[in-house]
């Protein structure tokens, strides 16, 4: 299993509206239902969003957030960076 911080940049906040806040909810549950998000976080001034997640390949989450409602729509534009975990506290989260 690899591991990814998703550095999310809001970029157009004005283009959120309640149809494309439900769709983002609705398609970053499907990560958080599977277990493969350690964490997600908004930023307090609401400029961005800081999320880990896990996954088999670097590709896969590449593509899920290629597709994710908020991207698409050129509200959010990500970063995503493989990282290597030292030190943890939740071993039932981390598979070593």
């Amino acid at each position: 299993m690899k591991y990814f911080l998703v550095l999310g940049e809001v970029i157009k906040p004005e283009k959120v509206d309640e149809k494309l806040m439900k769709e983002h909810k609705e398609y970053t549950k499907q990560l958080m239902d599977k277990g493969e998000v350690l964490f997600s976080s908004l930023k307090e001034d609401m400029s961005g969003s800081v999320t880990v997640v896990k996954g088999k390949e670097k590709d896969s989450v590449y593509d899920f957030y290629g597709k994710e409602p908020f991207y698409r729509e050129g509200v959010v534009k990500y970063n995503i960076s493989e990282i290597d975990i030292h030190y943890f506290n939740d071993k039932n989260w981390f598979e070593m």
